[in-house]
């Protein structure tokens, strides 16, 4: 039987040594850390002209496990999947979201909350938020003097 495994190289014999209590505490911490950047997808958002975009990395999940909402000046974008391992199967180690997400926004009063559109593709959902006209920058005109 095969077995798959991490190589740790600052792991070591178990002597007891105070400085290995104390990388031990510190990767333990790091890995709480880390454990909880798991817990919801990183975010994106990018200013364009006439725009912003939002890109949320998800991958794993389908079109059709999002929701995304808009409400009060509040962006909401969810998901939800569930967890199903292979009959027989069990994780080693298990790094992928799970369960629901819920990111919340606020868009201000530049967005046009009419117009704002999504799309999901190779593990990015795409949140598009075009500008009012009042919001997107004005060209350079000159103004008649009376």
């Amino acid at each position: 039987m095969t077995m798959l495994s991490f190589y740790n190289p600052l792991a070591t014999r178990r002597t007891g040594s105070e400085i290995e209590r104390i990388f031990d505490n510190f990767f333990k911490s790091t890995n709480e850390l880390a454990n909880a950047q798991l817990s919801y997808p990183a975010v994106n958002i990018y200013e364009e002209p006439e725009r912003f975009r939002l890109e949320v990395a998800a991958p794993g999940y389908s079109k059709n496990d999002f929701r995304v909402s808009i409400e009060n000046e509040l962006l909401k974008v969810s998901a939800e999947r569930e967890n199903n391992p292979v009959e027989g199967e069990s994780y080693t180690r298990c790094e992928f979201l799970v369960g629901s997400f819920e990111r919340v926004f606020t868009v201000g009063k530049t967005i046009d909350t009419s117009k704002i559109d999504a799309r999901y593709e190779n593990g990015i959902l795409t949140v598009f938020l075009p500008k009012r006209e009042e919001a997107k920058p004005q060209k350079p005109r000159t103004i008649k003097i009376d």
